[in-house]
């Protein structure tokens, strides 16, 4: 398992449950296959894949606990320590993932290294989110209207109100359909939220990154005008320059 890390090579086995990544659901996987690995990431109770885990019964009760109301029930964090065999982690490749329990190490295919060994290296670019690192100043570049997401408390609501109305078909086309009328309402797990106006020149410090943020976002919390606070990286990106210590 350690073996397992980006840009490596998994073994993802022939009845693996695969995620996709966006909209969609959870399927096995029809045939074994060696993949790329993208991305590593959680799926504790604290990442918002974690309800994806869990069959319809228990998504409900989560998202009635992860709104506040009540401790998340034992049965549900026994059943995703079996299921990911206490590893909360899960490997991406191309727009899918699984968890990283489920899969294997494997060596690269055979066109793949004759590929590696033909193309010259080349040194890929630090990216902006890569210099992101905790400690680092960054600068506004210009005046911007920062915004963030916060759940949409309907949501859950909602669509619990759906499935109790589909209780006639199976788990799984009954979770197909709910998807397709929250989707055709227009009604996200999400809102988006306005944090504020921020002036070109204004600083802050990076105190920290979560590896899954909120809405297949990552999150950065951060110091900014004496206080700490948490917002998307894709709100920042278009408006941040890294503040080169002289």
């Amino acid at each position: 398992m350690s073996q397992i890390q980006v840009d490596g090579y998994i073994r993802v086995p022939k009845g693996t449950t695969v995620y996709p990544k966006g909209d969609g659901v959870e399927a096995p996987s029809t045939r074994e296959q060696v993949v790329k690995v993208t991305n590593i990431f959680d799926v504790d109770v604290k990442s918002d894949n974690f309800y994806l885990l869990l069959p319809d019964d228990m998504r409900l009760r989560y998202f009635d606990s992860n709104g506040g109301k009540r401790p998340i029930d034992q049965d549900i964090l026994d059943f995703t320590d079996r299921l990911t065999k206490g590893d909360y982690r899960a490997v991406e490749w191309s727009s899918k993932w699984a968890l990283i329990a489920d899969v294997q190490h494997a060596e690269p295919p055979a066109r793949a290294k004759a590929a590696k060994k033909a193309d010259k290296p080349t040194k890929q670019p630090v990216t902006k989110q890569q210099k992101m690192v905790t400690g680092s100043e960054w600068r506004f570049t210009e005046d911007a209207e920062l915004s963030y997401k916060v759940r949409n408390p309907a949501y859950a609501t909602m669509r619990e109100d759906l499935a109790s109305g589909l209780r006639h078909l199976p788990s799984h086309e009954r979770t197909q359909a709910v998807d397709a009328r929250l989707n055709e309402l227009g009604i996200k797990d999400h809102l988006e939220e306005p944090w504020g106006i921020v002036k070109a020149g204004e600083t802050f410090t990076v105190r920290g990154k979560l590896t899954s943020g909120f809405a297949g976002g990552q999150d950065v919390p951060m110091l900014f005008r004496g206080e700490k606070f948490t917002l998307p990286y894709s709100s920042l990106e278009p408006y941040i320059e890294l503040v080169v210590a002289q």
